[in-house]
């Protein structure tokens, strides 16, 4: 490892298992949702509340999250999102009644909204510019990773749990408690990390945000000029007044553009499938109660495999082309599964597809998302675009968290589309997303944050 950019990568790494609350406290609904939806006898309603509950959590730390990194530093949200998560894991898989348990789905929600919103702007502004792409894309490995952790723990979990009424009675708990270990574990880490420069030198301390700068860069850096460099961008003639706003007329199109990408990224899809993977499966009848748990792990493996490609691709190819393809194969992938699904076919063929879509999602719209929003934000509305960027994130995965289970139960929608009227919406929305990518979205590899920001703000 390049000694010059290995400490970027060590904070980068330890920011980004903020990546994998996210990925653990989503996905782990998805094993647990059978049986938990019999211990409280939930409707479909119900139960789309049950998995959605967390995602209005995600949008209010999300939101939130433009104040509390603002006022108390990087470094102490990312504390806070660890001490929630942890308080998640234990309330949840041991609450009084359904309404404890949703509130502290979304308990846990807030802590991971506000980690979604804060661990990317962090990376961003420690990483080294050469390596910034792939610092910035361990944060999608670590979701990954989460998602296929917990796939693992509820396959476990499922394979012991061979009398059903155990099962119902304790089997989620289990998956729903084991999130409080990662939880407990980055509240931990997180009070190692040195406070982000950028963040320091906005607060008027520029001395001790010199110091870091020299422990990450080395000793020889130029940390002054660095300083300045970054000084300068906190001093725009509208800086404090009510319209330098992400809406204000310089930065409008790079807001515009970014807030576009947030509520679509979500919208195409990807949540039906990791969230409702078991369900979804049975449904379309290539699995039982039992196989869609394996089934769930091989949609893991291809999540992780993908993102792991995509770190060490991401600086190579660049990320508009990245987004480009990748949002046009999971057009093509997640519309195909619903013309299937529409004409009756049930075949293993249908899960190789969901893999293509899984693959290209991991690789290239998932990982790209949380790197480029954080680069072409200036850094005046930094904090407050990237709050509500991943509140943008987070309604899209509510709406589709929501929705699923009642479009798939529709009666009407059914006997019309069999079943596959989501899939096409998805695919409408994967459509728009490549899109906005082709016509909206510059290229931002090799270039300073301070670069990125003036370009935007220009055009």
């Amino acid at each position: 490892m390049n000694t010059t950019y290995g400490m970027s990568y060590k904070l980068s790494l330890i920011a980004s298992v903020a990546g994998l609350l996210y990925g653990f406290d989503s996905a782990v609904i998805a094993g647990a949702i059978t049986h938990l939806s019999h211990y409280f006898a939930l409707d479909a309603m119900g139960t789309g509340w049950a998995v959605s509950s967390v995602v209005l959590g995600f949008m209010m730390g999300a939101f939130s999250g433009q104040f509390i990194t603002n006022a108390l530093g990087r470094k102490k949200a990312l504390i806070i999102t660890g001490v929630l998560v942890f308080l998640a894991g234990i309330f949840t898989a041991f609450p009084y009644n359904f309404t404890m348990f949703i509130l502290f789905r979304i308990v846990g929600g807030i802590g991971v909204g506000l980690g979604s919103a804060t661990a990317p702007v962090y990376i961003g502004e420690v990483a080294a510019q050469k390596i910034r792409g792939k610092a910035l894309g361990f944060y999608q490995m670590m979701i990954a990773f989460g998602i296929l952790a917990v796939y693992l723990v509820n396959a476990l979990v499922a394979n012991q749990a061979s009398d059903p009424q155990w099962a119902t009675e304790y089997g989620w708990r289990f998956m729903l408690g084991a999130m409080s270990v990662p939880g407990c574990l980055f509240m931990l880490l997180a009070f190692w990390l040195p406070e982000s420069p950028r963040w320091l030198i906005k607060n008027h301390r520029e001395e001790q945000a010199g110091a870091i700068l020299r422990t990450l860069y080395g000793e020889d850096y130029d940390s002054q000029g660095a300083i300045n460099e970054i000084k300068s961008t906190f001093r725009q003639p509208d800086a404090g007044r009510a319209d330098a706003s992400i809406l204000a007329k310089k930065y409008r199109r790079v807001s515009l553009t970014i807030l576009g990408m947030a509520l679509l990224a979500n919208l195409c899809g990807i949540n039906a499938v990791l969230y409702y993977g078991n369900v979804l499966f049975e449904n379309i009848g290539i699995a039982s109660e039992k196989t869609a748990y394996y089934q769930q792990i091989v949609i893991g493996i291809a999540f992780f495999v993908a993102a792991v490609w995509a770190v060490y691709r991401v600086e190579k190819y660049g990320r508009r082309r990245l987004l480009i393809v990748g949002s046009f194969v999971c057009f093509l992938s997640i519309t195909l599964l619903g013309i299937l699904i529409w004409m009756g076919v049930t075949s293993l063929f249908m899960l190789a597809i969901m893999i293509v879509y899984i693959l290209f999602f991991g690789g290239t719209v998932g990982p790209i998302l949380w790197i480029i929003i954080p680069e072409l934000a200036p850094n005046m509305i930094r904090d407050k675009l990237m709050s509500w960027a991943t509140l943008l994130i987070w309604t899209g995965s509510f709406i589709v968290s929501q929705t699923f289970p009642m479009l798939t139960n529709s009666e009407m929608l059914n006997r019309l589309f069999n079943g596959s009227f989501p899939f096409f919406l998805y695919g409408l929305c994967c459509l728009l997303w490549f899109l906005l990518n082709v016509f909206c979205v510059p290229e931002t590899r090799n270039r300073s944050l301070e670069e990125i920001g003036a370009e935007m703000s220009r055009a």
